[in-house]
């Protein structure tokens, strides 16, 4: 189980630096996926992908994620979420500056190790959030939601232009390493990084108590396995955006420098959306409303790209954005859902790992599918049908986990 130790004094007193610490980590989370996402032509075009790992990339991140999420729990409980996060971004930086090596299978091996840090940090925020942050869930989620966001959409928007300027797609690729290294610094000057000694100290029931494991009797909040459903669901449709949408542009007939606008524009809109958005995981109505929003801006989004990619591609792109804003909903249930910071963590756990499992289907099976038909219209329609099952998931969550169970606060 995830001990999450509570920060000594000094850090308390510095809220404004733990939270650009935490900006400059966020702003990590994406960048890795949308800057490969950007360059497959480009990277298929020099040699350094061939026809079989040019369909691994794009669902290496969820296929990872759900893996990593497995050992993360350990690990953390071991050296404290605080060192753990850490580590992740040092593995991230490292997968990163090794695909600059022009070889497919090395590229796609710095893919699995960057994204593999990446999916240790993923899973660990929401928890650094509730611990550092507790009365100020909402608003943290937002400001690195928002963070992750335009991360994304600077590495999309401006991954081919730096692979042109460096002279080569793999070393563009590389180039991201340098926030991640930065991020890494950041974080462990201003971070506090107990000793997991802390914890060990603790009385045995106060432990199990905190952690909320099998040693304490308890099982998931309620909600907890709605929850996962809902981040299986949105994170499929979210990968299958960031994963494939600059190459159905470009085989719409869009040139690769604006198909990687597209996606850059797409993640843009989550920068102020998720301020709009986020209010709506206040209450009840609110957040049904939000998720019929998000469901209803993606599927118009695709329903653009299937009948008129040509006509405003910018516009279909910005609505996938607006529809990707189901994640920061997704990670403020998380970051409250449970009665303290060790069972969020617990929570955050299963549902990612879940989650990303059922979700590698979708990079995975829309680039199988793909090249099996020769088109992406039927991609595009499972796309629509994924839509609409994660607005009626979300609405059925909001009914359970505000039924005056408890389980689950108001952010």
């Amino acid at each position: 189980m995830i001990m999450v130790h509570n920060a000594p004094p000094v850090a308390r007193r510095r809220p404004a630096l733990m939270l650009l610490a935490l900006v400059l980590v966020a702003l990590n989370l994406r960048l890795a996926i949308t800057s490969a996402a950007s360059l497959l032509t480009l990277l298929t075009d020099a040699g350094a992908l061939n026809s079989v790992t040019v369909v691994l990339i794009p669902a290496i991140p969820t296929a990872v994620f759900a893996v990593a999420g497995v050992s993360t729990a350990k690990v953390a409980a071991r050296l404290g979420v605080e060192r753990t996060v850490a580590i992740g971004l040092a593995v991230l930086a490292a997968g990163l500056l090794i695909r600059a090596i022009p070889q497919p299978w090395v590229v796609v091996a710095g893919t699995v190790i960057a994204t593999g840090g990446l999916a240790v940090v993923n899973i660990l925020l929401p928890a650094v959030v509730r611990s550092h942050f507790g009365r100020s869930i909402g608003t943290v989620t937002t400001v690195y939601s928002t963070a992750m966001s335009l991360g994304a959409a600077t590495a999309a928007a401006t991954a081919v232009p730096v692979a042109i300027a460096v002279g080569s797609p793999t070393v563009g690729l590389a180039a991201w390493a340098i926030p991640a290294l930065l991020a890494l610094v950041v974080w462990a000057l201003v971070m506090p990084l107990p000793r997991p000694a802390a914890i060990d100290a603790a009385p045995r029931a106060e432990r199990s108590a905190r952690v909320g494991g099998a040693a304490g009797g308890r099982g998931y909040p309620t909600g907890t396995w709605l929850l996962a459903s809902f981040f299986a669901i949105q994170s499929l449709l979210s990968y299958v955006v960031m994963g494939w949408l600059p190459t159905i542009a470009t085989d719409a007939g869009l040139s690769p420098e604006r198909a990687g606008l597209l996606l850059g524009i797409a993640m843009a809109v989550g920068v102020p959306a998720t301020v709009i958005i986020m209010p709506l995981a206040r209450g009840a109505k609110r957040m049904r409303l939000g998720f019929v929003i998000v469901g209803s801006a993606t599927t118009a989004g695709v329903l653009g790209f299937v009948f008129a990619p040509l006509a405003l591609p910018e516009l279909w792109a910005g609505l996938l954005g607006l529809g990707m804003c189901a994640f920061p909903l997704a990670l403020a249930l998380i970051a409250t859902i449970g009665r303290d910071a060790a069972e969020a963590a617990r929570v955050s756990t299963a549902v990612q790992s879940i989650g990303y499992t059922v979700a590698t289907l979708g990079p995975l099976g829309a680039g199988a599918l793909h090249q099996a038909v020769g088109s992406w219209t039927p991609v595009l329609a499972l796309l629509i049908v994924g839509a609409l099952a994660q607005i009626t998931v979300g609405v059925v969550l909001t009914s359970v986990v505000w039924r005056g169970v408890g389980s689950v606060r108001e952010v």
